[in-house]
């Protein structure tokens, strides 16, 4: 997933690994205030649920990928997440990924 955020490939800038209170975030847009987590097995929505409601107080939106579907090379769903992280960016942000470009259908 870095690889395909990293360098504002999608038109925004993404940390990695960073740090939010006793928080590690995977991957990090400050300008959308959107964390893209990449959940394995050990994720559990119910344990998951208290750390995303106390990003949620520092309006910091969660947007989860099980890794599963991401491992999945060549898969549709794969570009289908990073087409809702683009458009949940470009909403999140107020402006386009990239200058005179539609917004993300």
């Amino acid at each position: 997933m870095w690889e395909r955020l990293r360098d504002n490939k999608i038109g925004f800038k993404f940390r990695r690994e960073h740090p939010v209170g006793s928080y590690r975030l995977d991957f990090f847009c400050r300008e959308a205030m959107l964390a893209v987590e990449m959940d394995g097995d050990q994720h559990d929505p119910e344990r998951d649920a208290p750390r995303d409601a106390a990003l949620a107080e520092l309006a910091i939106l969660v947007y989860r990928v099980p890794n599963v579907e991401y491992l999945m090379i060549g898969d549709s769903r794969t570009t289908d997440h990073l087409a809702a992280i683009t458009k949940l960016c470009e909403e999140r942000s107020g402006r386009k990924a990239f200058p005179g470009s539609p917004l993300t259908p």
